[in-house]
């Protein structure tokens, strides 16, 4: 080993050193953002967003920094750290059939409590839809009334949402009917209400009011809306719950006039987050029977063998081509249970298809909603605010620790000429830090903090320019800020093909190009450029980045009327968008950039215009408009792929992909052989596409991702067997696999 390498090995061993104690301390200092935020949710009349105290609270921070850390590379990692309490520290989010005072409200507010946030939302598939995609932490559904019945509309949804959210509990609800409104009881001409309620009061409606208009609404609340707008004169009464009169300032003209004294309703509790074992659980099942006589008795007859108990059993038609019916069950027991799974395998024996919804505590009256304590050292926010600030100038303190270490590694680095940004590099440090973490933060969440921090490092060693497809604000720059951090510079190009010149010509640095979407499939214009680019460049990296559209605004989500973006947007949004806004106009644009651009300057002139766009979170924070939604993508597993274009080649990281270019020769079974050869040698084919090679008609260039790495002689020797059965092949470049999506 030289003087040199035994220096630069120290300075990585000093550098993992503060790592250590660097990712302590921020998980320290998250505990105890957590606790801040619950204790100023305990003060009344104290502002508990801590996203408004943000923008104040990076100000701070940077304000402590003394460098060589650059402010952007100290302000980016800072507002991960923030951005990663908030997440941790922030309230429970319930969503619920709403608007407000409607019994799923009332349900909700019994089991929750008052120490989360309640989210309304139209339509019961919408409480669904936002459980599946992360915007609330919580759903509450009716799913049978002891009078009514199933509620077909629940059953019908876990068709379409079963393996995206699991059933976590179950509440059960005495429901009271009044008959609400502004008019005088014997004026009644029409009432409203949601068709269960009319159906459960039926024979007291038909006895009292036999020639009023029965009605259907939303909801009980819509119902009660709907009689508050109306004149006293115009006879209007609502059913609804004694809480919706008293929402919309309704007389309660009678009360308890369901027909059955003992009505309740179930309502179930859906997650993302699967329960554990109490000992006392239920879980629900959905099947379909095989197709022959006697396959739902099979079923039953397991259970029945087992003595299992059966609370629950509902069919719907089923929405499946040849298969008549759905079943839904509930049983007693959880399904990781190791009887109940026993038994479940033995039932799916005599299944067409059977899936647990889910597997859940029986309903107990005092059960209720028990919110997660991190920490409950302090009890004086000014106490707390001391210790954070304490940790913050301790934070800043190590990160720069980190930098005078780095500064010293780019001396050194810039003396025999190694490339500032290494892609196997960074592949050791982020698995070093996940390797370190005990939480509370995510990997995630620490993975972004020192994706900032080596983006400083790069300032500090030698200011880095990144080539990108533009406009600002599009999701090529948002990938690029994701993995590069925020203190590079950013090169927009309108056209792929001009970021690999720019790369060429030493413009920019380095260069990012898409090269694969998971909904479209391979993108042209990055091959292409590569058939005429690839003896000049190389693939250097990847990235892997997951396509999350936000509705873009500064009004509420009630306000919105017009949204502008992408044609292809809206139709990746179309679901969500016939969910929460059916009567929105949707105006196409260019770009999501411009989109965003577009809707700011209309809200500029006529704050009250209730325009949003559809477009990436970047283009919010550059144009000036916050999200309301955020991941409002009907696919959630949307993901794109680019490639990082450079000048250099990497070195092996252990965990390597190559990327070759080839084109056969014009016979038959010719790109058999060069499969065969990977084939032989037990070589994974990643990726493979093809373009016209542009040399002769019907002739094709092929592009291939194999795992390996061509300094590897194994992996060389098996890229010139290839060779021998192309017209050409080239080695575009092996490089570090993306280890998760952004």
């Amino acid at each position: 080993m030289t003087a040199t390498d035994k220096t630069l090995q120290e300075l990585r061993t000093g550098i993992d050193e503060v790592d250590q104690r660097l990712v302590r301390l921020i998980n320290a200092r998250s505990k105890l953002a957590v606790e801040h935020s619950r204790l100023k949710r305990t003060e009344p009349g104290m502002p508990v967003d801590d996203r408004t105290l943000e923008n104040e609270a990076l100000r701070n921070v940077v304000a402590k920094n003394r460098g060589p850390i650059p402010d952007s590379a100290m302000e980016g990692a800072y507002r991960e750290i923030l951005n990663g309490a908030f997440v941790l520290g922030r309230p429970t989010r319930v969503g619920y059939l709403g608007p407000q005072g409607t019994f799923s409200h009332l349900a909700a507010s019994q089991y929750f409590g008052p120490s989360v946030d309640y989210e309304n939302l139209r339509a019961l598939e919408g409480v669904f839809e936002e459980v599946a995609r992360g915007h609330v932490d919580y759903g509450l559904v009716p799913i049978e009334n002891s009078t009514g019945g199933a509620i077909i509309e629940t059953l019908d949804a876990f068709s379409d949402y079963f393996g995206r959210l699991t059933i976590c509990g179950e509440i059960r609800l005495a429901i009271q009917f009044s008959l609400l409104g502004k008019c005088q009881s014997e004026d009644v001409q029409i009432i409203y209400s949601k068709a269960e309620a009319l159906a459960q009061c039926r024979q007291w409606l038909s006895q009292r009011y036999p020639n009023a208009q029965q009605i259907p609404a939303q909801s009980t609340a819509a119902a009660a809306e709907l009689a508050y707008l109306a004149s006293p004169s115009d006879g209007v009464a609502a059913v609804g719950s004694s809480k919706a009169g008293e929402l919309y300032g309704l007389k309660t003209l009678n009360e308890g006039i369901e027909d059955c004294a003992n009505n309740v309703t179930r309502f179930l509790v859906l997650s993302r987050q699967e329960t554990e074992i109490t000992g006392n659980d239920k879980t629900s099942l959905m099947f379909t029977c095989s197709d022959r006589p006697g396959s739902l008795v099979d079923i039953l007859s397991v259970f029945k063998r087992y003595n299992i108990n059966l609370s629950h059993i509902e069919k719907r038609p089923s929405r499946d081509i040849g298969i008549e019916y759905t079943f839904f069950v509930d049983l007693l027991g959880h399904a990781q249970d190791g009887k109940t799974a026993e038994i479940l395998g033995e039932v799916r024996a005599h299944c067409k298809s059977l899936f647990v919804l889910g597997s859940f505590p029986v309903y107990n009256e005092a059960l209720r909603y028990q919110p997660r304590v991190i920490s409950n050292d302090y009890d004086s926010l000014d106490e707390l605010e001391r210790a954070i600030d304490w940790m913050d100038e301790r934070v800043v303190e190590l990160i720069n620790e980190r930098a005078n270490l780095v500064v010293q590694v780019g001396e050194f680095k810039r003396k025999s000429d190694v490339p500032i940004y290494a892609p196997h590099r960074e592949h050791a440090v982020l698995t070093k830090i996940k390797s370190l973490n005990e939480g509370p933060l995510s990997d995630r969440t620490l993975e972004s903090i020192y994706r900032e921090l080596m983006s400083g490092s790069f300032a500090i060693e030698k200011p880095l320019s990144i080539g990108f497809l533009g406009p600002r604000g599009e999701f090529s720059h948002l990938a690029a800020v994701r993995h590069f951090g925020s203190s590079v510079n950013f090169v927009p190009s309108r056209e792929i093909r001009t970021v690999f010149q720019q790369v060429v010509d030493g413009k920019v640095d380095y260069g990012l190009v898409p090269v694969e979407n998971s909904s479209v499939g391979g993108v042209n214009e990055t091959l292409d450029a590569f058939i005429d680019f690839h003896d000049q460049l190389n693939i250097y990296g990847e990235v892997k980045f997951q396509t999350r559209f936000c509705l873009l605004a500064n009004c509420k989500p009630e306000q919105v009327r017009k949204i502008y973006s992408k044609p292809d947007v809206f139709e990746q949004c179309r679901n969500w968008l016939g969910t929460q806004y059916p009567q929105a106009s949707r105006i196409p644009t260019e770009s999501t950039a411009l989109a965003t651009k577009k809707a700011k300057s209309e809200i500029d002139a006529d704050p009250s215009c209730g325009v949003a766009a559809i477009g990436s979170s970047l283009a919010g924070e550059i144009y000036g408009l916050r999200p309301l939604f955020e991941a409002i993508e009907d696919r959630q597993s949307n993901m794109t792929r680019f490639l990082i274009l450079s000048r250099s080649q990497t070195q092996r990281s252990g965990n390597d992909k190559t990327s070759i270019m080839f084109t056969t020769e014009d016979r038959s079974g010719a790109l058999v052989d060069v499969l065969e050869v990977f084939k032989r040698n037990s070589i994974n084919l990643t990726h493979l596409e093809k373009r016209p090679s542009r040399e002769e008609n019907w002739d094709y260039t092929f592009f291939l991702d194999l795992e390996g790495h061509r300094e590897d002689p194994r992996i060389a020797q098996i890229i010139g067997e290839a060779r021998a059965h192309c017209k050409n092949l080239t080695v575009l470049g092996s490089f570090p696999a993306s280890q998760r999506v952004l």
